[in-house]
């Protein structure tokens, strides 16, 4: 049902576009929202909602790179080229959360302890010198 509704999302917001611009500024959307997702997903260890926030964020940036370019250039800012765009962020964005498999609740990142003890305590983990088995070698 998730799956039929997300579909429906997507045509929607793309059938709604007044122009090919429209159109093409959503499916721009769509490709920088998924580099953004996957950088995030990366860099979080898997956490479903830094994938969103990637996703929506590298739209969001590229949507307002692309109106500052415009404007520069001498053309109008149109907010609607930057909707458009954050749009499809948002779509690839949810789509690869609920394509991707996993189960609910469930994330691909180290367990909540582990990652805790590491990020907040880097003091838990001990180095210790490796000892060297040679006769030339004192172990002092």
């Amino acid at each position: 049902m998730k799956k039929l509704l997300l579909l429906f999302f997507l045509f929607s917001i793309a059938g709604h576009a007044q122009s090919n611009d429209k159109i093409l500024h959503f499916g721009a959307g769509v490709a920088t929202g998924a580099a953004g997702a996957f950088i995030a997903h990366e860099l979080s260890g898997g956490n479903k909602w830094w994938s969103i926030a990637g996703a929506v964020g590298g739209s969001l940036m590229a949507g307002l790179a692309k109106e500052a370019i415009d404007k520069n250039k001498g053309g109008p800012w149109d907010n609607g080229d930057v909707v458009h765009t954050v749009a499809g962020g948002i779509t690839v964005g949810i789509a690869i959360e609920i394509f991707s498999g996993r189960k609910k609740g469930k994330s691909s990142r180290l367990p909540d302890t582990a990652h805790d003890q590491f990020v907040l305590s880097p003091y838990l983990i001990q180095e210790t010198t490796p000892k060297l088995n040679s006769p030339w070698i004192s172990q002092n």
